[in-house]
């Protein structure tokens, strides 16, 4: 079929034969002008039919039966999408664009209406070429010659797309706006101009009794009470009727207020009614609007809990106990409302106490008390009630039981609490405890108390290792001072070696008098028995000292009994042991000190340890003077290339007379001593200077240098200044040492020493837990401290070929450092079986005899080279 994109009036009317009728001489002047008239009119028919067209979304066409010519309007290109200008468009063409859910239905009415000769009427959609779809309506005909023969179709179709869209959009806006009306529960009531209901909805209906038969088409007076009419009117001045309700109703807004509906009932409702004005599109005003709630509950629930908040200020302000509103958020525990009672309590003003908080009250320590109890609050678990340590204003002690309702559900923002003063009953309670448990006569201890130090004494000697002295003090001569001055000087003579004997010890140190002139002397923390022998002789020089009373001279002496804890001793042990020692002393002459069990194996071995302490501490004083003090070291190998990843330096001492020392020999005495601080600084200054001669001749090769760190170091010493210090001297970059620190001290690092490991370890320096698996560190502990190495003890090394349980503890370790990021070290590694095994099960780098021995500098340096240079053995002896 031949086709058309041609539109409608584009060219003048031709002959079926397509000539132009003749023209006569001496006419063609006018008909000119009258054909170009009719021209003129033909195109502005034309611009119209298509501006028509366009606004109605409404195009035409036309097929011609005997030339197969298709004649479209533009207003059809833009219906289908399509540029006129892009090329021509057949009914095939067409047909395409319908929809292909529609497109057989649509033919079959067109091959009907056709077949027939009858119009046809097709809703379809289009899709156009973007893809989007359009519905349409098409209309059409045939038309016939008088012979019958079909001359041309006909037809039309519209754009319906707009139209369907905002009908849609029309119905579904009427529907919500039904559904509103039915569902909400609010009076929603509408007026006309004149003041008559013309909407009364179902929400209005329950809440004020009327039906919208009863209400709608009159006026609402039967809703409003005069009164509220009559005060309207009177603030607006205009006559009291219904429009006083609705005057300043306008277009440009809301209007709300508080009416009272009358129920059919007759009870009144009070009600929170927002009014607007429904205008038309010019301005008009065509009706109003309003929509109610019933807010008769809400009234009279703020009416209660007005009278609520005054009855609870009343009791608050007038209330005998302290009262409070502590703050939560914010500054936590911050005083927000203080009432007179607690400004009388803690002899503050109320302006005081409100720039304060409850920990500002707090004595002592227990401020940190108080601060977790308020923490406990805002996590929503608080403890109904506690005694707390407060002081006053005036210094003086106040102890208070506070008792806090918990937050209202949802703010935790303040608690109030309430205190009560109970200091005379603590006071009372206090002094009641140290009556029971101290002497009344001295104020020392009694031996219910000591019994007690003794014992939480050895409890600490477990974790420390260390050991208790229990010192066993009788006076010599005191029973004479009692008979001849009598009770009372006797007394007075007590009193005077109780204060004594308190400047003769160590503030942690603990005496007891157990009645008579005995007294217990508890020395807790001893390394060995050479400190509690010190004790025991600045008490006997302390009891020498002539006593004075009355007047009159008095000399006393005293017997020392002293008895070192074991592992297996007890408190009554320790006492007995002392006291039996005590009599010894008395025995041997009085005015002595005797340490229990002197005789047995045990005490002469400790006599040994003294005497070998003393010696070598002259020792190592003289050997850090002379420079004997010497660091070997170890390298650490990766297992997978065999190259040198780092060197642990380990003590020697060259001794001048008894040859190479292993620090097995001597580094037990130093830890005991001050000294291991310059032995610390001295190999700490020392790996420094190796680390840095390495870094000059390996470069970016250079190995690690590992210095062990004492635990006296840690406790006692300045870690942080000392490895500053050697770390400038050397100019060493800081990543090129770590610090190995054993972990059975671990478990005691301070808070304080922590935080100068973390500056350490920000600097760049790498900390190592050496010897892990022997200590008693949880993991917990592990990962607080800023660790960035695991040292896999020997023993555990040694047995993981054949012990089972040693190999489970060596997996375990690597795991915990796989988990924690950490790197991991094997010691001890002496086979080439232990340095496969450890490779397969994830280790990286060890260290041993397999690979190396501790070597002096110069032949470490020399096996660094050949590591370097690819020469390095595989092992290398001492």
């Amino acid at each position: 079929m031949a086709a058309s994109r041609r539109p409608h009036g584009s060219g003048p009317p031709a002959r079926a034969n397509g000539t132009v009728p003749a023209q006569r001489p001496g006419h063609a002047p006018q008909i000119a002008q009258s054909f170009a008239a009719e021209i003129a009119r033909s195109q502005s028919r034309e611009r119209a039919l298509q501006a028509a067209e366009e606004l109605s979304h409404f195009g035409t066409w036309s097929w011609c039966a005997r030339s197969g010519e298709v004649l479209w309007s533009e207003e059809i290109f833009r219906i289908l999408g399509i540029d006129p200008a892009a090329g021509e468009l057949d009914l095939d063409g067409y047909l395409q664009q319908v929809h292909p859910a529609d497109r057989d239905r649509h033919v079959a009415i067109i091959t009907e209406a056709y077949a027939n000769g009858t119009p046809y009427v097709s809703e379809h959609r289009i899709v156009r070429p973007d893809g989007s779809v359009r519905e349409v309506i098409g209309r059409g005909r045939s038309e016939y010659a008088e012979n019958g023969t079909l001359l041309r179709l006909a037809g039309s179709f519209q754009d319906l797309t707009e139209g369907r869209e905002t009908a849609r959009r029309l119905r579904e806006s009427r529907d919500l706006f039904a559904g509103v009306l039915a569902a909400t529960s609010q009076a929603i009531i509408a007026l006309d101009p004149a003041g008559n209901v013309t909407v009364f909805n179902a929400g209005a209906e329950r809440m004020l009794g009327w039906t919208a038969d009863e209400m709608v088409g009159h006026p609402p007076y039967r809703l409003f009470d005069i009164r509220d009419i009559d005060a309207r009117a009177g603030e607006l001045g205009v006559a009291p009727t219904i429009a006083a309700m609705l005057e300043r109703t306008t277009a440009a807004g809301p209007v709300s207020r508080q009416w009272t509906y009358l129920t059919k009932s007759g009870s009144a409702l009070q009600t929170f009614v927002t009014a607007n004005a429904m205008t038309d599109g010019d301005g008009r005003i065509t009706g109003y609007i309003t929509v109610g709630a019933d807010v008769t509950d809400l009234m009279a629930a703020r009416s209660a809990l007005a009278d609520s908040e005054a009855r609870f200020r009343n009791t608050f302000r007038f209330a005998p106990n302290g009262m409070m509103l502590v703050g939560l958020a914010g500054e936590l525990g911050r005083f927000q409302q203080v009432n007179p009672a607690l400004c009388r309590l803690t002899g503050y003003t109320e302006t005081e106490l409100l720039s304060m908080s409850v920990t500002d009250l707090a004595a002592g320590d227990d401020a940190a008390v108080q601060q977790d109890w308020l923490r406990a609050l805002v996590d929503g678990d608080p403890e109904a009630a506690g005694e707390w340590h407060w002081r006053r204003a005036d210094g003086a002690d106040l102890w208070v039981h506070f008792n806090a309702s918990p937050p209202p559900p949802g703010d935790t923002s303040y608690v109030v609490g309430q205190v009560e003063d109970v200091t005379a009953r603590r006071q009372a309670e206090a002094r009641l405890t140290h009556q029971a448990l101290h002497d009344g006569l001295t104020g020392l201890p009694n031996r219910l108390l000591l019994m007690d130090r003794i014992e939480h004494a050895l409890a600490a000697t477990t974790r420390s290792h260390l050991f208790v002295g229990v010192l066993y003090l009788d006076l010599d001569g005191f029973k004479a001072v009692n008979d001849t001055a009598g009770h009372a000087a006797g007394d007075d003579l007590l009193v005077q070696v109780a204060d004594r004997l308190r400047h003769a010890l160590r503030p942690e140190d603990t005496v007891a008098r157990l009645g008579g002139d005995e007294f217990v002397v508890v020395c807790e923390g001893l390394e060995d028995d050479g400190t509690v022998s010190r004790i025991a002789e600045r008490i006997l020089a302390a009891v020498r000292v002539p006593f004075v009373h009355g007047g009159e001279t008095y000399a006393l002496s005293a017997s020392v009994g002293v008895s070192m804890s074991r592992e297996d001793s007890s408190p009554a042990q320790l006492l007995q042991a002392a006291d039996q020692a005590m009599y010894g002393a008395k025995r041997d002459g009085k005015g002595r000190v005797r340490i229990s069990g002197a005789e047995d194996p045990e005490s002469l071995a400790r006599s040994a340890r003294l005497s070998r302490a003393m010696r070598l501490e002259g020792e190592l004083t003289r050997a850090l003077e002379n420079d004997e003090l010497v660091l070997f070291g170890q390298p650490v190998h990766d297992l997978r290339t065999g190259e040198v990843v780092a060197v642990e330096n380990l003590l020697r001492w060259r001794h001048p007379t008894r040859g190479l020392l292993s620090p097995a020999d001597f580094l037990d005495v130093a830890e005991a001593s001050d000294l291991i601080l310059d032995v610390g600084r001295r190999a700490l200054d020392e790996s420094c200077r190796m680390a840095a001669q390495w870094a000059e001749e390996f470069g970016d090769e250079a190995p690690a240098v590992h210095v062990n760190i004492s635990g006296r170091q840690l406790d006692i010493g300045n870690l942080y200044a000392d490895v500053l210090t050697s770390l400038e001297r050397h100019r060493v970059p800081p990543g090129g040492l770590v610090l190995e620190l054993t972990e059975t001290h671990m478990p005691l690092l301070a808070e304080s020493l922590l935080k100068d490991l973390l500056r350490l370890r920000d600097r760049g320096l790498r900390l190592a837990i050496d010897d892990l698996g022997t200590g008693y560190s949880s993991l917990s502990r592990i990962t607080e401290m800023p660790v960035d190495m695991l040292k896999i003890d020997l023993t555990f090394v040694a047995g993981m070929v054949a012990d089972p349980a040693a190999a489970a503890v060596v997996r375990g370790i690597l795991a915990i450092g796989e988990a924690l990021g950490l790197d991991v070290v094997a010691e001890g590694v002496e086979t080439q079986e232990q340095a496969d095994l450890l490779l397969a099960a994830g280790c990286r780098t060890a260290q041993g005899y397999h690979f190396a021995r501790a070597l002096p500098e110069a032949r470490l340096v020399e096996y660094l080279r050949a590591d370097r240079d690819g020469r390095a053995g595989t092992s290398i002896g001492a």
